[in-house]
């Protein structure tokens, strides 16, 4: 039997994929630095594959156009970054275990220190001086030295030598635009801490997140870290000083239609019932892909600009679409999950479940589906 290699059919060679435009990265990196003092870094936070979207491309694009440091959760992330050629400071902004020091001196990143074993461990993999910065505990009780412990890893950080202390952070825990007040609490409680101890006063301080940086000016200090606004989340809905950019844009090929009569059950457990004669479409995606149950069973996509519900519970890998109201899609339409099609738009944020964020909507996606880069930030191709 004749074998036709998969990539020499068109019809399949990209049944969902994702469109990442990297002028709305340049045009959301530079909205950013419009808000900033010349001496205050962009650090362009890449963790978790930029969100989704992909972190190496993300990265270059985000240092062409204004960043000067990143951000990323992990040793790992910042490897794959120094493998790539990126040159430019990496933040690990996340918890580093004292096992993965070697990797940290290996690869030139900047760990964020926030107990004595790390501290420890990072010296004696270090025989010159490594920069370091320290992660304060403001409010999160997550990661970060307390106040109480701050001074004592200042001095065990200065007696052991080996480490410089280059920079001192806390991470903001308010969410939502209501709640500047606690974001200026917070930054009190922070200025406060670092001035108590003598050698941290100079030091290079940043607090703000995407939040903070768009509504407490008095925040943005010497760096400000931007995340979500990176890819055009805005926490205030284009109310803030800066119009943001959605940079990603999920699709998918309809794959299969079917006429079903009024009172067929669609889906696993049979949780909708049709209530009229209905067209039923199918897109290849599903919650393994990213389509959490949760954020996505009763979403509306776009086909052929217009609207259209999801029904059913969404499957493993396929999802059902009910398109009677668009009478002429055919086999092989463009379906759009997240991002814009002709006037239409769907945005990430009508998928935020009670409590979740929307950056779920975008880093849970696979990270393994096609990536299509686009804009003249960078060349117009297809990674995976």
């Amino acid at each position: 039997m004749l074998r036709i290699p998969i990539e020499q059919a068109p019809a399949l060679r990209e049944p969902a994929w994702i469109d990442v435009d990297l002028d709305a990265i340049a045009h959301n990196v530079r909205a950013f630095r419009s808000l900033l003092t010349p001496g205050c870094a962009l650090v362009a936070v890449v963790k978790s594959n930029a969100y989704g979207h992909g972190m190496l491309r993300v990265a270059r694009t985000a240092l062409q156009h204004g960043a000067t440091e990143l951000a990323v959760a992990n040793v790992y992330e910042g490897a794959s970054l120094r493998e790539a050629g990126v040159q430019a400071p990496i933040l690990v902004a996340g918890p580093v275990a004292p096992t993965e020091a070697g990797l940290v001196v290996q690869h030139a990143l900047v760990p964020s220190v926030a107990g004595v074993e790390l501290a420890q461990a990072l010296a004696a993999a270090q025989r010159r001086y490594l920069p370091v910065h320290l992660e304060i505990d403001t409010g999160m009780s997550r990661h970060g030295v307390s106040a109480q412990a701050l001074p004592a890893l200042v001095d065990a950080i200065e007696r052991r030598g080996r480490l410089s202390i280059a920079g001192v952070f806390t991470h903001f825990a308010a969410t939502g635009v209501g709640e500047v007040d606690t974001l200026r609490d917070q930054l009190h409680r922070f200025d406060a801490v670092v001035a108590g101890v003598r050698s941290l006063r100079g030091v290079k301080r940043h607090a703000c997140n995407t939040l903070g940086t768009l509504l407490l000016p008095e925040a943005r200090g010497d760096a400000v870290r931007v995340g979500g606004g990176l890819y055009g989340f805005d926490p205030c809905l284009g109310s803030g000083p800066v119009a943001l950019r959605p940079a990603l844009a999920l699709k998918a090929r309809l794959c299969g239609l079917r006429d079903v009569p009024a009172g067929t059950p669609v889906g696993y457990g049979g949780t909708f019932v049709t209530s009229r004669p209905t067209r039923l479409g199918l897109v290849p995606l599903g919650y393994g892909d990213g389509l959490v149950r949760e954020l996505w069973n009763g979403a509306q996509v776009l086909l052929r600009g217009r609207r259209v519900p999801v029904v059913g519970v969404v499957s493993m890998n396929q999802t059902v679409l009910d398109v009677t109201d668009v009478p002429d899609a055919l086999l092989g339409d463009e379906v759009v999950l997240l991002g814009a099609q002709g006037s239409a738009m769907v945005r990430a944020e009508e998928r935020v479940g009670v409590g979740g964020s929307v950056y779920e909507v975008t880093t849970l996606l696979r990270s393994s589906l096609p990536r299509r880069y686009l804009g003249s930030s960078g060349r117009s191709d297809l990674r995976s």
